[in-house]
């Protein structure tokens, strides 16, 4: 559906690009250009000046939301790269804009628009878009939805799925980033290996991650399709080369540490 002239006229007023300089030149001829019926450009000739307040205001809500999520990925790009971070955000909200009705969606908006460029370009360091990815998968791990009721949770069982919380999510990266310091203003680099986490809420409601082997991701991940158990570990043994017996020890491991973690809670009913 086409957006009315005036609605249009609004979103370019606080997303377009040059549009400093077209306010500038005349605001009658900014709504004009836009298709803006006579009467409602008028209306606003008449009313105080605030569709430059309005872009400032729209503009750094959505920079401080960003900011906030990916606070470190900014830091280091900008140092890196001459505020490569702040330039691609301008450029980004200039000539793409929100799609999402949600504030806290737009960091990762940004991110899908920027991950390309940002890998290919040799002056961004390579592991920032790891580093983002993990900014941004913290917060969404903090929002996850509680999850519906389980119904009856029961003890585990290898022809059994299990229960598992419903904030948990694998994720895997090139670079260990997980691994850097908190701070924004750390310099330090992570290390250059595949790394495969499992995050999750821990019962003070606090972002955890637990580091896994391939194995122990290959297992999780089948736990966390509905997988029973029991196929869930053989298949990962026959995926990794080895044999349920050879890693009994190690799988008993797992699943224990997970249960004590709060992330494997129990086993589903028949």
């Amino acid at each position: 559906m086409t957006a009315d002239p005036l609605e249009r006229a609004i979103a370019d007023a606080c997303l377009g690009r040059q549009t400093d300089e077209a306010l500038a030149a005349g605001l009658r001829g900014f709504l004009e250009a836009r298709g803006v019926a006579a009467d409602d450009v008028d209306a606003i000739l008449q009313a105080p000046p605030r569709l430059a307040v309005y872009r400032t205001l729209v503009r750094n809500g959505l920079a401080r939301v960003v900011v906030r999520m990916l606070p470190r990925t900014r830091a280091r790009m900008n140092a890196a790269c001459g505020n490569r971070f702040d330039a691609d955000l301008a450029r980004f909200l200039d000539e793409v804009g929100p799609r999402t009705h949600y504030l806290r969606d737009v960091p990762r908006e940004l991110f899908a628009w920027a991950e390309r460029a940002w890998r290919k370009d040799a002056s961004v360091p390579a592991y920032l878009p790891d580093l983002a990815a993990h900014e941004l998968e913290g917060f969404a791990v903090a929002a996850a939805e509680d999850g519906d009721d389980m119904g009856p949770i029961g003890d585990i069982a290898l022809d059994r799925s299990v229960a598992m919380s419903a904030s948990a999510r694998p994720v895997r990266y090139a670079w260990a980033v997980h691994d850097l310091d908190a701070r924004e203003d750390a310099t330090d680099e992570p290390s250059r290996r595949d790394v495969r986490l499992l995050a999750y809420r821990d019962a003070e409601h606090a972002v955890r991650w637990l580091e896994l082997t391939p194995l122990a991701a290959s297992i999780v991940d089948r736990l966390l399709a509905g997988q029973a158990l029991g196929g869930a570990i053989a298949d990962a043994c026959a995926e990794n080369g080895t044999a349920p017996p050879a890693v009994a020890t190690d799988v008993a491991r797992l699943l224990a540490e997970l249960g004590e973690r709060g992330v494997l809670l129990g086993g589903r009913p028949p």
